[in-house]
């Protein structure tokens, strides 16, 4: 099986190996985007950093789930470059490709809240947090989890129009 160190847009010391999937093998290169599952949950681009046939002893390889470029974003002097970077600035090479990335080409899992219209709720029941998100659910349907904890941050710390 073939493997790709993968640069993830993280603060972490390494970059991590995947197994590229057969059908990926051809036309998989260096400095192109791929999509990855990084943990339970969470998915990322990354820039396909170094290709060989090295299997990592200290844990399981996951699969590529996809390649999300036909050809690299980002040549291999850029690559040697961030590198460089990461040294001479004390960061990670993750850290210096989250900055180099314009965010539309960043791929970060997201969590969605969607009301279940087959579950009944008692309002009455309801925390007033939970009566909250329940009502903008109504609203929108779809709500993004950040979305929802910055409005009720922003609204604990605004004060209250009737307080003098």
């Amino acid at each position: 099986m073939k493997y790709a160190d993968v640069i993830l847009p993280l603060a972490v010391a390494n970059t991590y190996t995947f197994g590229i999937p057969i059908e990926l093998q051809a036309s998989i290169q260096i400095g192109c985007r791929v999509e990855v599952q990084f943990g339970k949950r969470k998915i990322y681009s990354g820039i396909v950093h170094r290709l060989h046939d090295h299997t990592p002893e200290l844990y399981e390889v996951k699969p590529i789930r996809s390649l999300l470029d036909e050809t690299p974003i980002v040549t291999t002097a850029q690559i040697q470059f961030w590198q460089w970077m990461a040294t001479y600035y004390m960061c990670t090479l993750g850290e210096v490709m989250s900055a180099a990335l314009p965010s539309f080409m960043k791929l970060e899992s997201e969590t969605y809240l969607v009301m279940n219209e087959d579950v009944f709720l008692d309002e009455v029941e309801l925390t007033d947090d939970e009566y909250m998100v329940m009502q903008a659910l109504e609203v929108r349907k779809e709500k993004q989890l950040k979305q929802t904890t910055k409005n009720k941050q922003s609204t604990e710390e605004s004060p209250k129009k009737n307080e003098v």
